[in-house]
């Protein structure tokens, strides 16, 4: 299916002409983005670059906003874990002659629950600390892309 129909040709302007994506094109035709690059350009279609730039740039808005959130709430849940070091831990567990369930309220967890507490809280600072490096490395990648595109005369 090389050939490019008439049929595939009305689609693409009816879809081009509803400001679809080349890419989003491609899906709806079952057909390459490069095929439908080819084709556009000979019917004189193009594709606004501005407009792929604004929904990349909301859907990285989107992204940050999401760690940011992230970070927030790992860095809320290693307090919150911090702050369990210092509590009562209830202790509770099958023994004695019967087999039975029993219960103790001890005044602060057992060295191995502390430990594991302590390991938690350093997985979820150190969490909190790489998302705040993709952030910081978003910035900048942006920045040294922009400043390429400038010299280049894009953008």
């Amino acid at each position: 299916m090389n050939h490019f129909t008439k049929a595939e040709e009305k689609k693409l302007k009816q879809l081009h002409s509803q400001g679809l994506s080349l890419n989003e094109i491609a899906r709806q035709l079952h057909r390459s983005s490069s095929t439908i690059g080819k084709y556009s350009k000979q019917l004189g279609l193009s594709f606004a670059r501005a407009r792929t730039k604004n929904a990349t740039k909301a859907k990285q808005a989107d992204a940050a906003a999401l760690r940011a959130d992230l970070k927030l709430r790992l860095l809320h849940e290693a307090v919150l874990m911090l702050d369990s070091l210092h509590k009562p831990f209830l202790l509770g567990g099958l023994g004695g002659k019967d087999n039975s369930y029993n219960e103790h309220v001890m005044p602060s967890p057992p060295p191995a629950e502390m430990r594991n507490l302590m390991t938690s809280v350093g997985i979820a600072l150190q969490r909190s600390i790489e998302l705040e490096k993709v952030d910081q490395q978003s910035e900048t990648s942006v920045t040294v892309i922009d400043e390429y595109l400038r010299t280049l005369g894009i953008g």
